[in-house]
Formats: structure tokens, sequence, C-alpha cells
């Protein structure tokens, strides 16, 4: 019975590396959803006329590491263009002449699920390539 627990020491020993090794691959998916969010915001919030027609060219998004952990921020970038101030169309209520986008809304709700399956399989890779070391 030893041998059992010994065995099952060693492998919760090496697995307590996996969240460093997992980090690489979480940050892929993170980076990755960010830039598909980013991709069909901009195709959602696409406005053919006046200052607003910029704003579409304004979303982007940027990653940033605080205390260990990894965050993105997805939208208009203020100064990037001079439509970025244009985010009121996300939820205009009809007036200014403009109908609700809602573009970030729903290209954030689009990848959700493909999110969830990065990470899924980032977690699931460090885990694997840690168990066949």
């Amino acid at each position: 019975m030893a041998d059992d627990f010994s065995e099952l020491l060693e492998l919760a020993a090496d697995l307590s590396g996996v969240p460093a090794a997992a980090n690489r691959n979480v940050r892929k998916a993170i980076e990755v959803t960010a830039r598909n969010v980013k991709d069909d915001w901009r195709q959602g919030a696409t406005v053919s006329r006046g200052y607003a027609a910029s704003y579409a060219a304004a979303v982007d998004y940027t990653l940033k590491f605080p205390g260990g952990s990894i965050d993105a921020e997805v939208g208009p970038s203020l100064g990037k263009t001079a439509g970025a101030s244009a985010g009121f169309l996300e939820d205009a209520p009809g007036g200014v002449a403009a109908a609700p986008q809602h573009a970030g809304r729903d290209s954030l709700e689009a990848n959700e699920g493909d999110f969830v399956r990065g990470l899924e399989i980032a977690i699931t890779a460090a885990v694997i390539d840690k168990v066949e070391r």
C-alpha cells in the first residue's frame, strides 16, 4: 500500500508545477479570444457616415498581467481614431439617429464557447505534458 501512496504523492508533486506550465497556454487562449472578440466587434460596429465611421477601427485589445493574473481588455481605444468616443452607439436607445449596435456584447457572446474550450485545452495539455514526463 505504501508504494501506491508514494506514486500518488509523486504525481501530486509533479502536478504542482502545472499552473506555471499552463500559464503559457492560458495566455494564448486569452489572447486568441481577445483578438477574435476585437475582430467580431469591429465587423459589427461598422458605421457608414460621420465621425463615427472610424469607430470600428478604434476597437482593439490590450493584455495586462497584474499580480500574476492574465487580463484582456477589448474595446475602443480612446485617441486611436476620432470615432473612438462613439462607444455610446453600443447602447444608443435610437437617439442620435442610431439604433443600438451591441457589437461588443454580441462579439463577446459569440466567442464565449471558444474561450472555454481554449482554456480546457490549455489546462489539459499542461496536465498531460506534466504527467508524461
